[in-house]
């Protein structure tokens, strides 16, 4: 079970718990926040304090919607791997800057390849638990699902950022 973070602005949120939890969220402001033992960073920038007891895995991925921004597939997997054989025994926090694109393309492959999910499933549930905006960078789902869907699992939506603003906001524009 987490402990409540110091700082009530920040949302971490239970995405699976077998056969250990998997949180995602935001970047905390202290290493205090963090709800786990094991933190996987995906943008290099980190909370303050020290990050004493916690194991660190860090993979600062840019998030941006040009290939070049893309990690190489197997360097992936074998980062993925590495972070396996800790999140397999304890509890694990997934997060970069927002808490919705690089962590959860990272969260959403990890959870194809050890947890069993469709790749398809995978992002589902994370924007279910997460927000709707998780992947909303559209060439990281694209990727995910090239790289990791069955044919049925290839075509997808993007998200509309403009129509979730809409909705949000009632259809003002000033967004205030």
């Amino acid at each position: 079970m987490p402990h409540l973070p110091s700082d009530p602005q920040l949302s971490y949120h239970l995405i699976d718990d077998q056969p250990t939890a998997i949180f995602l969220g935001p970047l905390p402001r202290h290493w205090s926040d963090v709800p786990a033992p094991c933190v996987i960073n995906m943008c290099g920038a980190y909370p303050s304090g020290e990050p004493t007891g916690l194991t660190v895995f860090p993979l600062p991925l840019r998030d941006l919607q040009e290939s070049s921004a893309m990690p190489d597939q197997t360097d992936f997997e074998a980062f993925l791997a590495s972070i396996h054989e800790q999140a397999s025994v304890t509890s694990s926090y997934w997060h970069c800057h927002a808490g919705l694109n690089r962590s959860s393309l990272a969260l959403a492959a990890y959870l194809h390849l050890y947890r069993g999910y469709r790749i398809s499933a995978a992002i589902e549930r994370i924007r279910a638990r997460r927000s709707p905006l998780c992947l909303c960078n559209s060439l990281f789902e694209e990727t995910l699902r090239g790289w990791y869907g069955e044919a049925d699992e290839q075509d997808f939506v993007p998200v509309d950022m403009s129509a979730w603003l809409t909705d949000r906001t009632g259809g003002r524009d000033d967004w205030s």
